[in-house]
């Protein structure tokens, strides 16, 4: 089951007129009384679609417009079914490592107190977004009506601050934002000390262009903060807040927008992250809703297939568009940053994330939670990252093959080409098979074929805590071998850092482990009586530290006695040694990321 993190906008309409908006006028033009009346509606269509598809939302969460404008019974509908949700997948759910099972809202805050036990009695979660200083609240977020709503804010602040369940405060900040730094900090310690609210629980975002922006404000738009002044702001915090009550939220929670425990660190954020309108209308995320260029579908008229096709289409295009900037491709943080968000790019028209600088600055205060690539690997992983995001930008920098290697001239007759070799012994046909051999990761299978013989490579990322099983044919472990009880399940792990050994001298992958289980000590497999099983999620935990951040691992498995066969084959026959002279078994590629909390 693949997992995917849907954010649900069940209105646009809006009951502020924002100044920095990047919804532009989508939040007035919105028809509330309809949204109302389809709301739940479509959140169920959508949920049920995920389910027959065998795609779960391991979270929901509303955002606006402002959900809390819909009407309160809606809004009861809306956490009733999403907590049944939570409830229905609950173990799905928490063996991915979340612990959802309260619905979860970004709102701001104007009719928090009307819908403050509606939300206690669901337990809502609550991000509520300010701005600071609350002088420029005051300024930029005024209702419909052009009027400030500063004192009501406060009263909800205060009331927000002994709401029993979970509870944040976001803001975003543009260069007005940050032009007096100090009468933000003053706020900072108003809403923690005269308010009541804890500001550990509080985090910072900055504004970016908006197209949609600027064409409902024109000149009156506000500039976004600059990579500078994002910097500025970060030292700041820290001079006055390490060593307060507030240094734990300033450490853990006010720039975790910009850690790759957010959508920073997606290559492609196309294949897991989503926005449902009540329309059925998908975008990319809230920054990319009503642009043309991340729209992905419509829940009720297309395939869920085909709407992930097309989301994950569409955000490599974006960011294949704008290119690969030099400083990303020489970073040690890219596997961190992975150039950052395809909506901003488009708006900045940059191939380089907009908070470059402010990540620089948080990683090198922070080197053993994101410790860069040695500079020794740093050329490989640029090189996997440009194969995955830039296939295009890779072929073009390939270098041009030499031919200065002479072969036989038989070697290119067809029955010596190695699946002509393959096809004429039955021994080497069983060893080669893509139907034998299935890796189970987390309930979802990769079926193993030959590495030098498929065209699709699959690399998926593994944590301790995964479930890891190999299932094999049982028929395997009788060929080439007369006694099944003497054979092995025989599996080799390899590192792609080069190694060079051997009188060729050849640079190879370096071997971690190799690791054989007998034929009668393989567990009964899921996939029937003819299959066998080996559970490897705890060998492969137990070498954890043999794993790079960043650097692919080669899992190649076969059978003892198929492995030696293959080496009398190679002694046997020069035609089959060439075309094999790396190691032909069944394999997987996959990234391991030994931390726990990856």
């Amino acid at each position: 089951m693949r997992a995917i993190h849907l954010l649900y906008v069940p209105t646009l309409a809006c009951n502020l007129a924002c100044s920095y908006c990047y919804l532009g006028k989508q939040t007035t033009e919105a028809a509330l009384k309809t949204d109302a009346g389809r709301a739940v509606t479509t959140l169920r269509h959508a949920l049920d679609k995920l389910a027959a598809a065998d795609l779960l939302a391991f979270n929901v969460s509303l955002h606006g417009g402002e959900v809390t404008t819909l009407p309160p019974a809606v809004l009861d509908e809306l956490f009733t079914l999403i907590r049944d949700h939570y409830r229905q997948n609950f173990d799905a759910i928490s063996a991915l490592g979340h612990k959802k099972m309260a619905p979860h809202i970004k709102t701001n805050l104007y009719k928090f107190a009307p819908l403050a036990d509606l939300f206690a009695r669901h337990k809502v979660s609550i991000s509520a977004s300010i701005d600071l200083p609350l002088a420029l609240h005051a300024q930029h977020r005024r209702t419909l009506g052009g009027q400030s709503w500063l004192e009501r804010t406060q009263d909800n602040l205060r009331q927000l601050a002994a709401y029993p369940h979970g509870k944040k405060i976001s803001a975003t900040l543009s260069a007005a934002h940050l032009a007096d730094p100090q009468a933000l900090i003053d706020d900072i310690w108003f809403i923690h000390r005269e308010l009541g609210f804890d500001m550990n629980q509080f985090n910072l975002m900055f504004a970016f262009p908006s197209a949609l922006n600027a064409a409902r404000h024109g000149p009156d738009v506000l500039e976004p903060a600059s990579e500078a002044q994002q910097v500025a702001l970060y030292q700041t915090l820290h001079a006055e807040f390490i060593g307060t009550e507030l240094e734990e939220g300033l450490r853990r929670h006010w720039f975790d927008e910009f850690t790759p425990s957010y959508c920073t660190n997606a290559v492609n954020c196309g294949e897991r992250f989503y926005l449902l309108q009540s329309d059925g209308n998908v975008y990319s995320c809230v920054r990319g809703q009503g642009l043309a260029e991340f729209h992905y579908g419509n829940v009720f008229t297309d395939p869920i297939e085909q709407i992930l096709a097309t989301g994950a289409g569409k955000i490599a295009a974006m960011h294949q568009q704008f290119g690969l900037d030099d400083g990303c491709r020489s970073c040690g943080h890219l596997a961190h940053c992975h150039t950052g968000c395809p909506v901003v790019k488009f708006q900045r028209q940059q191939p380089r994330s907009y908070t470059c600088q402010l990540q620089q600055a948080m990683y090198r205060d922070a080197p053993l939670t994101y410790p860069p690539l040695p500079a020794a690997e740093q050329a490989s992983y640029a090189r996997d990252y440009i194969e995955r995001a830039h296939p295009a930008l890779a072929v073009a920098e390939a270098p041009a093959p030499v031919a200065a290697l002479v072969l036989p001239n038989d070697l290119g007759d067809e029955k010596n080409a190695l699946r002509a070799l393959i096809a004429a012994d039955p021994v080497l046909a069983e060893l080669y098979r893509a139907d034998a051999w299935q890796l189970e990761i987390n309930g979802e299978y990769f079926a193993l074929e030959s590495q030098i013989l498929k065209t699709r490579h699959d690399c998926p990322t593994l944590l301790p805590g995964d479930q890891i099983r190999l299932h094999l044919r049982r028929s395997l472990l009788a060929v080439a071998c007369p006694e099944t009880i003497r054979n092995t399940l025989y599996l080799q792990v390899l590192r792609d850092t080069s190694v060079v050994y051997g009188d060729e001298a050849r640079s190879k992958q370096e071997h971690l482990f190799t690791y054989q289980l007998f034929a009668n000590c393989l567990q009964s497999s899921s996939l029937g009586e003819e299959w066998a099983m080996a559970d490897l999620g705890g060998l492969l935990a137990l070498h954890r530290s043999l794993f790079r951040r960043g650097v692919r691992n080669n899992l190649l498995v076969t059978t003892g006695h198929l492995r030696d066969y293959h080496y009398q084959k190679q002694k046997a026959n020069a035609f089959y040694h060439i075309q094999a002279i790396n190691l032909p078994f069944q394999n997987l590629d996959f990234n391991y990321l030994p931390e726990e909390n990856a």
